[in-house]
């Protein structure tokens, strides 16, 4: 199972996600939108304006919903 964590400079809500992530030994590509603005277009092209957002297979998870991500992986 894939998982990609789109995230931004400074924001807490994307940091608890990665350490949620790895408190549970689950390996993600993290894709940071203020690094690399090309990964905004990726989200837009999906209809997606939010981060954290995260894709776990072929799920997405717009915002912190730490429940959510927790059912998927």
């Amino acid at each position: 199972m894939s998982i990609t964590l789109y995230t931004t400079t400074g924001c807490p809500l994307c940091e608890r996600y990665r350490k949620l992530l790895d408190q549970k030994g689950q390996s993600f590509e993290e894709k940071n939108t203020t690094e690399n603005p090309k990964y905004l277009d990726e989200l837009a092209s999906k209809q997606i304006f939010t981060v954290p957002t995260v894709f776990v297979g072929g799920e997405v998870i717009e915002g912190f919903r730490p429940n959510s991500l927790l059912e998927l992986i």
